[in-house]
């Protein structure tokens, strides 16, 4: 089997995906694995979202609450001098580090391996 990189990369771009919620932004898709199934091609992605962040003086990260069973939103202060930001993925406080984008797997299907849904 010939592989070839598509001149057309990225095929599937941030813009092009719908965040989780309506109050997330995609900020990242990585094309973590692709396979030819019956007739289609499907690849696994790895979708990065973040909440969106309206305010220039905080810093929001989304944290699964295991007693709520769902995500929550969390705001962290700028101007609090515990608190680090120096690494934009990373929050770290003096009660723990968070990072600032979460993670998921979805699938992308295409008959022709360059059009995806």
């Amino acid at each position: 089997m010939k592989v070839f990189r598509s001149p057309n990369n990225p095929i599937i771009k941030p813009e092009d995906i719908k965040p989780s919620r309506d109050d997330f932004e995609v900020i990242g898709v990585f094309n973590a694995g692709v396979t030819r199934f019956n007739d289609e091609v499907v690849l696994l992605l790895r979708v990065a979202e973040r909440p969106i962040n309206k305010h220039p003086d905080i810093v929001l990260t989304a944290i699964y609450d295991i007693s709520k069973g769902q995500l929550i939103i969390k705001e962290f202060s700028k101007g609090d001098p515990e608190n680090d930001f120096s690494d934009p993925r990373l929050i770290i406080t003096p009660k723990g580090t968070y990072l600032t984008s979460i993670s998921h797997l979805r699938l992308a299907r295409s008959k022709d391996g360059i059009g995806f849904e």
